[in-house]
Parts: C-alpha cells; structure tokens; sequence
C-alpha cells in the first residue's frame, strides 16, 4: 500500500515477535538484514517489572541482547522497525525442478549464488508434491528493479528444464503469503 517493507518471515502468519528476536530470515534479508537488523527500538517488561525502551541510544546493552539473542530479556510489548522502498510489486515466485538432477542443481545453485546480487533471495526446498513426487523447488524474490529481474534470474532457469516456472511479476504480499498453505496455523516445525 505504501511501498514500503522490512524483512518479515517466508509465511505470513509468523509472529514479528518470535521472529525478530530470534534473528529473523525472511525474503528481503539478503538485501535489507535480518529482521533483527531492522530493529529500530523495543518496548519491553523486565523480570522485575520494569517498563524499558531498548535502542541504540536507550539501554544499548539491552537492544544489543535482544536482537536475535530470543526473549529471554523480558516481554516484548512494542516493536519498531526501519522501512525499506519496496515494491509493491517485486519479482518472484517458485521454480521446481525434478528430483533425479538434484545433486547437479545444487552444485549449479551454489555456484550462481555465491555472485548473485543482494537483491536477490532464493530459498532451496527438497520437498514432496502435492502429486507424491520429490521436487526440488526454488522460492525466488528479487526486491530490485523490474526491469533487472529476469536478468537477475535467468541463470536459475538454465539449471535444466523446470517442471513448473511461475517466476513472475507479483505483489510482495502475495509472494508473503504463497508458503502459507503448506504450513497453516497450529502446525509447528522441528
């Protein structure tokens, strides 16, 4: 709405609170930092009751800890956080490819990426289909310019011939949400 964004998790019901103060990974992190770095300031209860600010400037220590250091500083009540230029639409989506190759493709991704540019996220998942077969999958964002994307991309779609290529144009709260279904409320993760 405002075109603008910080790094949040890759599903979007994942609380900001568990999220920032256990680090943070989300889709613009390779860009923008962890959600931890985009932390401007904390409210928080201590054990003792106490109402504290944590910044850089108010209680540095305090901020320094709780940022990725988990909630173990206190009950978080309030959080603020810097905003980045963002979108509203950005460039992304999924590419899944076979599972016979995966070894190949991986070797092919860790090359490309070890050079890819910041603005450019992309998260590998060796996951089973909806169809019962293995597939490896490639959720990509790239948060830069539209008119560099399919550059940015086009070597992740010469890895081999995709199953699926639904790298598009797209809302950055639509890709937010596209990991949403295979983890649904209530369902954790070990």
């Amino acid at each position: 709405m405002f075109g603008l964004a910080t790094t949040a998790g890759t599903i979007s019901h994942t609380g900001a609170a568990g999220l920032t103060l256990g680090g943070g990974f989300g889709r613009l992190a390779r860009k923008y930092g962890l959600a931890c770095d985009n932390l401007a300031s904390v409210d928080l209860i201590t054990a003792d009751g106490r109402f504290l600010r944590a910044s850089a400037r108010e209680n540095p220590d305090l901020f320094w800890g709780l940022r990725g250091g988990g909630g173990n500083f206190g009950i978080a009540t309030s959080f603020e956080y810097r905003l980045h230029t963002l979108g509203p639409t950005v460039f992304g989506g999924s590419l899944v490819y076979p599972f016979t190759g995966a070894r190949e493709l991986l070797r092919s991704f860790a090359d490309f990426d070890a050079h890819a540019p910041d603005e450019l996220y992309v998260d590998v998942l060796l996951v089973t289909n909806p169809d019962h077969q293995r597939v490896a999958v490639f959720d990509v964002c790239y948060c830069g310019s539209l008119a560099d994307a399919e550059r940015a991309v086009a070597p992740l779609r010469s890895f081999g011939k995709p199953l699926h290529d639904g790298l598009g144009p797209a809302p950055y709260v639509e890709l937010q949400r596209s990991g949403d279904a295979g983890l649904p409320h209530g369902r954790g993760t070990t």
